[in-house]
């Protein structure tokens, strides 16, 4: 397991699994029923790298990571929503075409102790937002574990 995903009561809401594969990774995130509620695909070396994902049998998002780019270093396409923000400090938001919030990922605290939180504007963006969320925490702590509260 790479992390979990709490919902805002602190019970476990999806826990985080990876695999690497020959050219990449898969990870994955499973429900509490211990069903896979979606897939990420990744290529590339540690500087650049793509992912998909697929949740169910549809591709719903792709992502392109550019760390040498400074001026847009996460691409992503299949929604028209646009990063905004630091992987550093994985402190940042997810912005629709209109600039409205679509996700904000930040610092929190709670009884466990530091950790991030994940806010979602619409509940049928939660999944695809979660998605995001391990794939952009994946460039900063490459698999060590974190819990990621979900509100």
């Amino acid at each position: 397991m790479l992390f979990s995903v709490m919902d805002s009561l602190g019970q476990p809401l999806y826990r985080v699994t990876g695999d690497s594969l020959a050219l990449g990774s898969k990870i994955c995130l499973i429900d509490r029923n211990e069903l896979e509620a979606a897939r990420i695909f990744s290529v590339g070396l540690p500087a650049i790298a793509k992912y998909s994902v697929l949740i169910g049998e549809k591709e719903r998002v792709r992502v392109t990571r550019n760390l040498n780019s400074s001026r847009q270093p996460i691409k992503i396409k299949g929604v028209k929503w646009r990063f905004r923000g630091d992987l550093i400090t994985r402190s940042y938001d997810i912005l629709d075409a209109g600039s409205a919030v679509v996700m904000t990922h930040g610092r929190c605290w709670d009884h466990a102790g530091d950790c991030y939180a994940v806010e979602v504007a619409k509940q049928e963006d939660v999944l695809v937002c979660l998605c995001l969320s391990v794939i952009l925490d994946s460039t900063v702590v490459s698999g060590s574990a974190a819990v990621l509260p979900v509100t």
